[in-house]
């Protein structure tokens, strides 16, 4: 009789000991136990909306509005989004084309990965992905070959491809005005 008083209450002891320590679990998990201060907060990707297509005029005469801008999303929206979250390998892996970031048009970084060069975004330019989102909040400006984004020195542009390549992020610079190349082709722009 004594064996079976005891089991009962050591059963609902391991029961709450189990709970506590998954909800512990489950605290450490989300941050849930004490407010996060400013400095481990995350990023702004809750005010992320989305990237800004306004302006676009369909280049073919009769073309619907509303595919040109889920064209563009579906180019610029993975971009945007990472760049909001501050997904870094993300970032990296949608610079690269083939897998390799050489044909990336950005800053020189002579035989850089893809990561090697965001972090040289971040690193040398103090740019942070929620940089890059406000950069693709602006408006566009749309030329043939697809759009360009600025915002103070930093300029984007996404080419709009073509039957064998798809549309894609195509460059990236932090600092337009350090590089002749982005210097040359954004004064190009209409």
């Amino acid at each position: 009789m004594t064996a079976r008083r005891l089991r009962w209450p050591l059963a609902v002891i391991l029961a709450v000991v189990g709970m506590v320590a998954l909800m512990l679990s489950y605290e450490e998990d989300t941050g849930a136990t004490a407010p996060r201060s400013s400095a481990s907060r995350p990023s702004a990707s809750a005010r992320c909306t989305e990237a800004n297509l306004d302006g676009l005029t369909p280049m073919v005469p009769g073309a619907d509005d509303k595919e040109l801008a889920q064209f563009w999303q579906g180019i610029i929206g993975p971009t945007y989004r990472a760049a909001c979250a501050e997904d870094y390998p993300r970032l990296a892996r949608l610079l690269e084309f083939e897998g390799s970031p050489e044909y990336f048009g950005t800053t020189a970084c002579s035989g850089c990965t893809s990561l090697e060069i965001v972090a040289m975004w971040r690193d040398e330019f103090g740019f942070r992905g929620t940089d890059l989102a406000r950069l693709l909040e602006s408006r566009p400006v749309q030329a043939q070959g697809g759009l360009m984004f600025r915002r103070g020195n930093a300029v984007a542009w996404f080419a709009r491809g073509t039957y064998g390549t798809p549309g894609q992020w195509t460059s990236f610079y932090p600092r337009c005005d350090l590089e002749p190349d982005c210097v040359t082709y954004a004064s190009d722009a209409p």
